[in-house]
């Protein structure tokens, strides 16, 4: 069970210029230093101040108290998303990656409902499918705006699973629809890089699935149900591991290249009754992943590539605040970030 990747050669001409301007965003990331400093200063202020130097200036001016921080964390994503779009010169390419934003916008509706008027509007993501029309479609239950790949899919869960109240479900099958999608479309253009992200993905998702569904005692029909296809695991290896208690689990993955994500993972859980080690040690694996491709000097992939590393940037930031607010020590911050990329 190991990751099979190939060598990833992709050259485009067309990106020259994209590539060497997300050089610079690169620059302005939050390297080690910068997080050292934003887990171990004093107050909010400080925290504004140490970022106001890195590349959050546009925004860091509406930011006057700590509630304010979410919504300067959300614009920032919004506008590297916007910025991939604009550089891309494959829309169909980095649309189809880019449809996780308007997903988590599709679940975030699905949650809401009949109280829609309750839904925050500002942080909805500005990603491919204009927000307006998403509701439209919901509401009309035609799902117009999507594509053909994804259109039938969210129709079914929704016919399925919405309409039945099974709101949870239905929020995991549409992550799976995407990824399943992601990789089948990939794969068909001979996208290579892009295609063995979809296949991680996929993997993180289906090891989250078989975690999470343990300890909440789903029937083995309902995980089948839940698991995707398409992963450097095999479908049939994961479905092996659903009827093993956690510690066979992570025996059985030990030879595997997540062997220090399950295992680290699962003794953080019987801790402390929660996955957060688990996702942060997901977010340092796809980093590590998606720099496979750092030195391509003009491929569509580096485009994705930054997209994954400053969400992750994004994340690392909540969690400070969080851990800042709630009373953390220094140390028990730390120990809540996933890696800095820079």
């Amino acid at each position: 069970m190991f990751i099979d990747k190939a060598p990833y050669m992709e050259y485009n001409p067309e990106y020259l210029f994209a590539v060497g301007k997300l050089r610079v965003y690169e620059r302005k990331l939050v390297n080690k230093a910068a997080f050292t400093q934003l887990i171990e200063c004093n107050g909010f202020r400080e925290m504004i101040s140490i970022l106001s130097e890195k590349n959050y200036s546009d925004n860091i001016s509406s930011v006057e108290k700590p509630e304010d921080f979410e919504k300067l964390i959300f614009n920032e994503m919004s506008n590297t998303i916007d910025e991939v779009k604009k550089l891309s010169h494959d829309d169909e390419i980095t649309n189809l990656y880019l449809f996780k934003y308007d997903i988590q916008n599709l679940k975030l509706l699905i949650k809401a409902g009949k109280n829609s008027e309750d839904i925050n509007r500002a942080l909805l993501y500005k990603s491919v499918i204009d927000t307006e029309n998403l509701e439209d479609s919901i509401k009309e239950e035609i799902f117009y705006v999507f594509p053909e790949s994804l259109r039938d899919g969210i129709k079914a869960i929704w016919l399925g699973e919405v309409q039945q109240g099974n709101l949870q479900e239905a929020e995991i099958l549409i992550d799976k629809l995407w990824l399943e999608t992601g990789h089948r479309y990939m794969k068909e253009k001979e996208q290579i890089f892009l295609r063995d992200l979809f296949s991680l993905l996929i993997d993180l998702y289906n090891l989250k699935v078989i975690l999470r569904t343990k300890v909440m005692n789903y029937d083995q029909e309902r995980v089948y149900r839940y698991i995707a296809e398409g992963g450097f695991i095999d479908k049939s290896v994961i479905l092996k591991s659903c009827s093993m208690e956690l510690e066979g689990m992570v025996k059985f993955f030990q030879s595997s290249n997540y062997n220090k994500i399950i295992k680290s993972g699962v003794e953080y859980f019987e801790k402390y009754n929660s996955f957060r080690k688990f996702e942060q040690l997901c977010s340092d694996f796809l980093i590590e992943f998606v720099d496979s491709v750092k030195f391509l000097v003009a491929s569509a992939s580096n485009l994705i590539r930054y997209l994954v590393i400053k969400e992750i940037e994004l994340k690392n930031l909540r969690a400070i605040l969080i851990g800042k607010n709630n009373g953390l020590s220094v140390e028990q911050i730390s120990q809540n970030l996933g890696c800095a990329y820079a």
